[in-house]
């Protein structure tokens, strides 16, 4: 099975110099917790409600700071055509529970999240699959 045929193709994506807060008005908005970050096109970083409240609100920085200041730049993505057992192994190596998906002209297309990935196993597997990238 194909990334593609599992990943969510609604993607939210945010500007470099998109402010914090309106990037986490965004995930409120939209209900989600995680947002790559892109500038001509290609994913640049990514940042999560986590980060926001980690490495923003806890430390008492101005939400009014580009996104660039929280976002995490070491992005993790796979191929939409990429198989869904090795875009799982490369998030339990890199223990991320999202991923942002690119074509092959490494355009942000999806996401792929620890959801997406349970959605199409059985009760005990998708156990399995938690601990594994939840270690």
């Amino acid at each position: 099975m194909q990334v593609s045929e599992i990943m969510n193709k609604d993607l939210s994506t945010a500007s470099i110099n998109d402010s914090i807060k309106s990037v986490a008005q965004l995930m409120r908005q939209e209900d989600i917790g995680a947002v790559p970050v892109i500038d001509n096109d290609q994913a640049i970083g990514i940042i999560t409600d986590r980060d926001i409240v980690i490495n923003c609100v806890a430390q008492g920085s101005s939400l009014d700071q580009p996104i660039s200041e929280a976002m995490t730049k070491d992005v993790l993505c796979v191929r939409e055509n990429d198989d869904v057992e090795e875009a799982s192994r490369l998030m339990k190596n890199r223990q991320v529970s999202r991923v942002v998906v690119i074509n092959e002209s490494k355009k942000p297309v999806g996401m792929l999240s620890l959801h997406d990935l349970t959605k199409f196993h059985d009760d005990s597997e998708k156990g399995e699959i938690l601990s594994d990238i939840k270690q």
